[in-house]
């Protein structure tokens, strides 16, 4: 909140509260039949509220810039945040080019371990076993394999 909306709000608030005391001037001499003193009345009456209307103006335009700043501020933002990600895009694509992927750990096996691994021989990959196709029950049984019957094929014309 900026100072003309504060100025605004509180002026138009006093003169509108301001005017309620003529008012009652007025209505009192309304009943009394004085008109020299309702016109006088009414008079202080219209300043208060052409006062209220000055301070309503003064709060529009406070709130006009307050807005304007506001938008200034998230344009500001953004503008930040954007540069913000160009940065870090820069950043990754020039860790993609130093030759190791994006998102991958480096690691380093210690001497020890390389001499372990010398020293062991690979495991000997054995011969996959050959098995029949096991067929499964929907409760998760293994089913007996169906007997393989030689099909026959008709023709008739």
């Amino acid at each position: 909140m900026n100072i003309q909306m504060m100025e605004g709000l509180l002026g138009a608030s006093s003169n509108i509260k301001l005017s309620g005391t003529p008012m009652s001037v007025y209505r009192q001499a309304s009943a009394e039949g004085d008109t020299e003193k309702m016109k006088r009345a009414l008079g202080y009456t219209g300043e208060c509220t052409e006062k209220a209307v000055k301070y309503q103006e003064k709060l529009d335009k406070g709130m006009k810039a307050e807005a304007k700043a506001e938008k200034e501020k998230a344009k500001l933002e953004q503008e930040t945040a954007i540069e913000k990600r160009r940065e870090e895009r820069k950043r990754a694509e020039e860790g993609a080019e130093s030759g190791r992927p994006q998102g991958t750990d480096l690691v380093q096996i210690s001497e020890t371990a390389k001499a372990a691994l010398k020293n062991n021989k690979p495991t000997e990959t054995e011969e996959p076993i050959d098995s029949e196709p096991v067929t499964y029950t929907p409760a998760g049984e293994i089913a007996a394999a169906p007997l393989e019957t030689e099909s026959t094929v008709s023709f008739t014309a």
